[in-house]
């Protein structure tokens, strides 16, 4: 009896011991499975901090390369960082900087607070202005604070008044010799205009003003091929008196209606390196300005010589006009400028931009001058590289852009 009861209780201690047993195994791989969830949680965890950390690492990198002023600033409109562009402009950031002491814009910091405030994840967008210069300022909110940046729109500003500016012009412009265009035509048709001699003046005038509007329109063809940034300079070794003649030829018509005398001196032998159609048209160009702001009966000279390192020839063409205020014999080369003296003659402003610009497709320059007294009047220059220099290339070239 006693034997049976000592058995049963081994018996009993025992299932009690494996079933301790079994359950402290059973503990044991819940804790090894959670520790291996917890590692690979956490190896997730530093690879996505690590792709994290990089892609910061990269964006911090383009942010440096950026052109755009880049600030970054937390919800109390602490700066926290700036890029490169931004520190040039506004200095480094100083510790504890606020975005007001930082760039000291009212503009900018009533942007920030907005876009704070906003109930949108979308970024607000501003011009706001430091020392008159504008910016386009962009606060894009995000949970830490605000991604701030600036780009300088004040090209873009100058170049839209530009535009503006030159379509009113140009409307005006086309009015004038329309309007003229339309009279003369209606003054042909009255008894008047069967006279001989009244109708041969009036076909002149005829011929004035679509030679006017003929101009425009090959300006803004000119235009839109230069902008397009696909124009294409061959250069060649080219006579420039064969390259000149034409065009003097060309504008012989226009001349002679108003008595203008053009006195052409160019040596036969000078070669020039010239894509002779770009060449040609930039000369015809100055030449066109030259008579007309020539007076009536006036004189244009045309002349052309190499210079003395005889790397580089130049033409000159003169006229007997009012000159060139000195503030503007630069400024007569930039795109839609109208200066004083410009003021009653028709134009849109383009042809001596391109003028500038194909003489530079060419490894040239133009400029302007006015003529010392007692003569009146402006002198424009091209000058060409001389075919006959020391290792000068032929070249085929795509033209960029008008600056």
């Amino acid at each position: 009896m006693m034997d049976g009861l000592v058995a049963a209780g081994a018996v009993l201690v025992a299932l009690v011991f494996a079933g301790l047993w079994l359950r402290a195994e059973r503990q044991l791989r819940e804790g090894r499975g959670a520790r291996s969830l917890l590692r690979r949680e956490l190896d997730t965890t530093r690879e996505e901090s690590a792709r994290a950390s990089d892609e910061r690492r990269w964006l911090d990198i383009a942010g440096q390369a950026s052109q755009e002023m880049l600030i970054g600033v937390d919800r109390q409109l602490k700066v926290r960082s700036a890029n490169l562009a931004a520190i040039s402009h506004f200095g480094p950031v100083p510790p504890q900087a606020s975005l007001i002491t930082y760039m000291r814009s009212l503009d900018l910091e009533e942007l920030a607070r907005e876009a704070l405030e906003s109930q949108s994840a979308e970024a607000l967008e501003r011009v706001v202005r430091f020392d008159r210069q504008p910016f386009r300022a962009r606060a894009a909110p995000a949970a830490q604070g605000l991604g701030i940046a600036l780009m300088d729109v004040a090209e873009m500003e100058r170049l839209g008044r530009a535009r503006q500016d030159m379509v009113a012009n140009l409307s005006h412009e086309l009015r004038t010799p329309l309007t003229s265009l339309r009279l003369l035509a209606d003054t042909l048709q009255v008894p008047v205009g069967k006279d001989p001699a009244t109708a041969r003046e009036l076909a002149a005038k005829i011929s004035a003003e679509v030679d006017t509007l003929a101009q425009m329109t090959g300006e803004m063809l000119d235009l839109a091929a230069i902008e397009s940034g696909r124009q294409v300079i061959r250069l060649g070794p080219t006579l420039l008196s064969t390259l000149v003649s034409p065009v003097v030829a060309g504008l012989e018509d226009q001349a002679r209606r108003r008595r203008i005398r053009i006195d052409l001196d160019i040596p036969a032998d000078l070669q020039v390196l010239a894509d002779a159609e770009q060449a040609a048209r930039a000369v015809g160009n100055v030449l066109h300005n030259a008579i007309k702001f020539s007076p009536d009966a006036g004189r244009v000279e045309v002349r052309a010589q190499r210079e003395a390192d005889g790397e580089s020839v130049v033409l000159s063409v003169a006229d007997e006009g009012p000159g060139i205020p000195p503030e503007e014999l630069d400024r007569i080369f930039e795109r839609f400028f109208r200066g004083d003296r410009s003021r009653g003659t028709p134009g849109t402003g383009l042809g001596l931009a391109i003028v500038r610009h194909i003489l530079r497709a060419h490894g040239g320059e133009a400029w302007a001058e006015d003529r010392q007294p007692p003569q009146r009047g402006a002198i424009l220059r091209l000058r060409f590289r001389s075919s006959q220099a020391s290792g000068a290339p032929l070249r085929k070239a795509e033209t960029p852009p008008v600056g």
